[in-house]
């Protein structure tokens, strides 16, 4: 047997110890293990051969573990690994068929690895510039970082820094108008003014939707057109993925796509209203995937990062009439949201506009009245105050609620203030569940499902929750 077959059974012995071990998936073993060749053994270290335009860190960085582990248990010894392109015309100008190729498959083929070097800055010089969906005036300079989101931000950045070698996917949460799309298009305005050569390709999950059903409508090529628009981006920020909930057929495509760009050594980058594994409906499969970089959360603001997001905005529209009192009003009275709070400022600035006069506290009561009202319908509200309310009712003890018997006439006023402390409390999941006798935020989300499917079902239910929350607003 000469010393190629020896290598070749070697190899194989060990992608089959690596198949039966679980833990690089069919995407990996296609695009990656399968093209690496065992040049040589010498007894302490394994020579690995790979085509010229693969993307070796990514092999490096995932998938070396793997390969050390298997071979060190076919080899009843360790080897260290080193990896060496192979750089034959030949070679190169196979892996750049694939390369065009996979851009026209439904699912990555098996060079569906990034090119790279100067043989991917040639490949893109040749192929169509996608629409990025970006807006300009997102960027890390105008978004105003505290407490709330220093980690956010700082992951971010090294997304930036380091495009799917650093967090792959990147998951930011937090609920509406906290600034998730800016911080994710601020990613993607920072990764293009970087290298203008990476298309980036921002959409929300409604957009995704929406183009898949009307590619799987059409005849012809539009599902392959649709495939290959996601597919060939650099960079795919999906906004809102918590409206895939429930969309069967666009979860599968979406999970292949995901997988495609995976697996080619592409970032990704996601937003939705709560943690993936929250989502009500969403595939499994997904959520492990969602769950497989960094999870990222954005925060209610506290009062000084309001006033200083105030006093920016203020700066970039030149709303000179605007003082500090007020600003400083806005901030304490209006904490809910960023977006509310800008809206506010917007309002006050277009009234300061018209009436050529510096608005006082009281003008911005009455022009913000509504806004004001609806904050202190939900911001004046405590978990504590929901709890006695709901005990009332009941005629039992909140020591009950909060204690850990399961009987129905505890348990059920016990989902009731759980689902009343989410609709009028700004308190995260693991806030609340702690403040029910140290419940898990699992708990709390299915009080919340269990109350919201009898309001559809029982009447009763439906009028005393709306009867609760108009307590709590009066």
């Amino acid at each position: 047997m000469n010393q190629t077959d020896k290598e070749s059974k070697l190899w194989s012995a060990i992608k089959e110890d690596m198949r039966r071990q679980g833990n690089v998936g069919e995407y990996g073993f296609e695009s990656y293990i399968s093209q690496l060749t065992l040049k040589s053994d010498t007894g302490t270290k394994l020579v690995l051969e790979y085509p010229a335009d693969m993307f070796i860190d990514w092999v490096e960085t995932y998938y070396s573990n793997d390969i050390r582990n298997s071979a060190a248990r076919v080899l009843d010894a360790a080897r260290e690994l080193e990896y060496v392109a192979a750089n034959t015309a030949e070679t190169a100008e196979a892996t750049e068929l694939a390369l065009v190729m996979d851009e026209e498959a439904p699912a990555p083929a098996i060079s569906a690895a990034p090119a790279a070097g100067s043989k991917r800055t040639r490949r893109r010089s040749t192929r169509s510039v996608i629409n990025s969906g970006l807006n300009a005036d997102y960027t890390f300079d105008s978004f105003v970082v505290g407490s709330n989101s220093e980690f956010a931000v700082a992951a971010a950045k090294a997304v930036v820094n380091a495009p799917s070698r650093m967090y792959n996917p990147l998951f930011v949460h937090g609920a509406s108008g906290l600034g998730k799309t800016h911080l994710l298009q601020a990613i993607g305005n920072a990764i293009q003014e970087k290298d203008s050569n990476t298309q980036v390709l921002y959409v929300t999950s409604e957009d995704f939707t929406n183009t898949y059903i009307d590619a799987i409508s059409r005849q012809g090529d539009s599902l392959s057109n649709f495939r290959r628009k996601y597919r060939k981006a650099d960079v795919l920020i999906i906004d809102d993925v918590q409206f895939l909930s429930q969309k069967g057929k666009t979860q599968e495509e979406f999970f292949h796509t995901f997988n495609a760009l995976f697996a080619s050594g592409k970032q990704i980058i996601l937003s939705a209203d709560c943690p993936a594994s929250d989502i009500t409906k969403l595939d499994d499969r997904l959520t492990s995937r969602f769950e497989q970089g960094l999870t990222v959360a954005l925060n209610v603001p506290d009062l000084e990062t309001r006033i200083a997001i105030l006093r920016k905005k203020r700066r970039m529209w030149k709303s000179t009439l605007i003082s500090d009192e007020v600003i400083n009003y806005l901030a304490k009275n209006i904490t809910r949201s960023v977006r509310r709070l800008e809206g506010a400022l917007v309002r006050l600035a277009t009234f300061a506009s018209f009436s050529q006069k510096s608005p006082s506290i009281q003008d911005a009561r009455v022009q913000l009245n509504d806004l004001l009202k609806e904050e202190k319908t939900t911001g004046d509200v405590t978990i504590a105050d929901i709890q006695r309310r709901v005990a009332e009712e009941f005629n039992i003890r909140v020591a009950d609620i909060n204690g850990r018997r399961r009987t129905a006439n505890i348990a059920h006023p016990r989902q009731l203030a759980m689902f009343l402390a989410r609709r009028h409390t700004q308190s995260s999941l693991q806030d609340i569940g702690a403040a029910f006798g140290g419940r898990d935020h699992g708990t709390v989300i299915h009080a919340t499902k269990t109350i919201e499917e009898k309001m559809e079902s029982t009447p009763a239910v439906r009028e005393l929750v709306e009867r609760l929350s108009a307590s709590f607003a009066g």
